[in-house]
């Protein structure tokens, strides 16, 4: 059974695709607090096990740390960050008493399981405006179940998806990519897709190749094809601030991108340099920027994996006064990469001649698995992170998202 507790006036995130009726009263678990804020605070037994929160950090128990959902570009995740790529806000307590809780709240949440006081599980966040679901159930496989329920099924990828992919930053040419190929096949290792990075762009541009060393490129794709090898392109949030260049052109044309509090377009700093952030929040924007995917789509492309869609800028956390179409980025931050995997699952949808999407995302939400697979993020070829991606994958299947690992 899931009751739904509404406090102030929620977001609509797209994690939901049930409707489930409001109840009234407060829950059964805990206590509520909407002073200062909202607070969640749950006394846990001593054998309780708390089992979620996706991605994060530090084992498959989460008791004994804190945790934050803030959608973070953190390549360098050792095991005192508190937080990663994604935020699924989704926990289950087993023990004496057994339930789950997702905080369907897309903005900067705290959880503290244990960690200022041992015994106690204390949820945090600086507004009170949220939908708080509470799941009985008499297992967790069962809360679970019921939690993947309302969010919605995951979405069924192409069959070379679930296959082996290499990924490395750093291939620039074709040759680069044929030597790839051709180490797997002689040494009969299997492989079904390689990933192509930022360099195989015209000067770091989305939706576009870089002419001098792909100059036939769909002949390339087709190529590899041949070899029962697809070619995984990568796209980036942020569009380069370039005049003349097409989709920087007609985005600050149509109002497409984020803005400042005086209404200028929002300047953040990634691979290009200056670069504008899409307003993926916003529906016309969101399908405009679907739409660009048939550029590599007619190019023989058929999945891609999105990146620095946090959104992520090399000037560090956004400021406070960027702005959505739906209001303050600080507000939503957390739905950035879901509505950018929403907007590339559709434009594949509606482009690619009726074929299963293939989309991987770095940043997500619950829910992002009705349209794409979830990146564990950027990597070390370490022992600590093989160990870490392990637990990852397993927590990532308890909240929600298909996951994939990524090693660099």
């Amino acid at each position: 059974m899931i009751q739904k507790y509404t406090y102030g006036t929620p977001f609509e995130t797209d994690a939901i695709v049930t409707s489930i009726p409001a109840s009234e009263g407060t829950p059964a678990y805990g206590t509520i607090s909407t002073e200062n804020g909202f607070s969640f605070a749950y006394d846990m037994d001593d054998n309780d096990v708390v089992y979620g929160l996706g991605e994060s950090n530090r084992g498959i128990n989460k008791r004994g740390y804190v945790y934050e959902s803030n959608c973070s570009d953190q390549p360098n995740h050792t095991e005192d960050k508190i937080s990663l790529y994604g935020a699924h806000n989704f926990l289950v307590i087993s023990g004496k008493q057994t339930f789950g809780l997702f905080v369907d709240y897309p903005g900067k949440l705290k959880f503290d399981i244990g960690y200022t006081l041992s015994s106690q599980i204390k949820i945090t966040c600086e507004d009170a405006d949220l939908y708080l679901y509470v799941i009985e159930g008499e297992t967790p496989y069962d809360i679970v179940k019921q939690f993947r329920h309302v969010i919605g099924r995951s979405y069924i990828p192409p069959k070379f998806a679930f296959g082996f992919g290499q990924s490395r930053w750093g291939y620039t040419t074709k040759e680069d990519f044929r030597t790839v190929a051709k180490g797997y096949r002689e040494n009969h290792i299997p492989i079904d897709m390689i990933y192509m990075d930022i360099d195989y762009m015209q000067s770091f541009k989305d939706f576009t190749v870089n002419e001098e060393n792909f100059p036939d490129f769909p002949e390339f794709v087709q190529e590899m094809d041949d070899q029962d090898i697809r070619l995984i392109p990568i796209i980036d949030a942020g569009v380069k601030v370039e005049p003349g260049y097409e989709i920087y052109e007609e985005g600050v044309k149509n109002n497409y991108f984020c803005k400042r509090e005086d209404g200028s377009d929002f300047v953040a700093a990634v691979w290009p340099g200056d670069t504008h952030f899409p307003d993926m929040l916003n529906p016309e924007a969101r399908k405009w920027f679907g739409d660009k995917y048939r550029f590599l789509i007619e190019q023989g492309i058929e999945g891609f994996w999105n990146d620095m869609n946090e959104p992520a800028s090399f000037n560090g956390p956004l400021p406070d006064d960027v702005q959505f179409e739906y209001g303050a980025h600080e507000k939503v931050h957390n739905i950035y990469g879901h509505f950018m995997a929403k907007a590339t699952y559709e434009g594949l949808a509606k482009n690619d001649g009726g074929k299963r999407p293939f989309v991987l995302t770095r940043a997500a939400y619950a829910g992002s698995q009705k349209y794409c697979g979830g990146w564990t993020g950027d990597n070390h070829s370490i022992w600590a992170h093989i160990a870490l991606s392990l637990e990852q994958v397993c927590n990532l299947s308890v909240s929600g998202p298909v996951s994939y690992t990524h090693l660099t």
